[in-house]
């Protein structure tokens, strides 16, 4: 799949100043300078639209449980899902729910303290395809978000194993995406918070918009 619907390629963090600097058109440099923005740990993992926006971003420190691969084809399948094979539906926004704002907290390492938003995805019977995209505001601390089942209890501490998709490290000013199918109408919940690395007590605003590519109906 990498192979087949991804450009793949690699680089060393120390090589990124040189290209942004000498890269031979426009869009290498942009695409360094995303690579350099989003730095977060010794491997990281991003997906890139042809415009060069993040589509996803994931430390490999990161990665749910301790077989790395599942979670890494699933990101892979995420990207795919919304970017490549058969054109996408026009995503139908959830109404009120469509932007949400707030602010969130830096807990500290190993710590969450997440501001939740509630996302009402029950008018979609046959499920769908689920984006949310986040952009963090330019106060100092990166933000970190993870969707749960509405009936999960946000943890406030270690790796969010429950989450079932999440997009780390968000610089200030920047956007995180994140992608979930679902099968079938159902209530989630988005949960915001400081990254780790972060300074603890730190703030920064968020705003989060939702919408749904619906699953076509039997």
């Amino acid at each position: 799949m990498l192979n087949a619907q991804f450009v793949n390629t690699w680089v060393l963090l120390r090589e990124l100043p040189e290209l942004i600097n000498g890269a031979k058109g426009e869009g290498a440099g942009r695409v360094a300078e995303k690579l350099q923005a989003h730095y977060t740990d010794s491997v990281d993992i991003l997906a890139l639209t042809p415009e060069a926006e993040v589509l996803m971003h994931q430390p490999e420190m990161a990665l749910i449980g301790r077989n790395k691969a599942p979670a890494y084809l699933t990101l892979l399948r995420r990207s795919v899902e919304a970017f490549g094979g058969e054109p996408l539906q026009r995503p139908i926004s959830l109404g009120k729910k469509l932007e949400v704002s707030g602010t969130f907290r830096s807990p500290g390492s190993g710590y969450q303290d997440y501001t939740a938003v509630e996302i009402d995805a029950t008018p979609f019977e046959n499920g769908g395809l689920l984006h949310v995209a986040v952009q963090v505001g330019d106060g100092e601390a990166e933000g970190t978000c993870a969707l749960f089942d509405a009936d999960t209890e946000l943890p406030t501490k270690g790796t969010p194993d429950s989450a079932l998709d999440s997009c780390w490290a968000m610089p200030p000013g920047e956007k995180g995406h994140i992608f979930h199918r679902f099968r079938q109408g159902q209530c989630f919940q988005l949960g915001v918070t400081g990254s780790w690395k972060n300074e603890k007590g730190s703030t920064n605003t968020f705003r989060a918009r939702v919408s749904i590519v619906p699953n076509p109906v039997d």
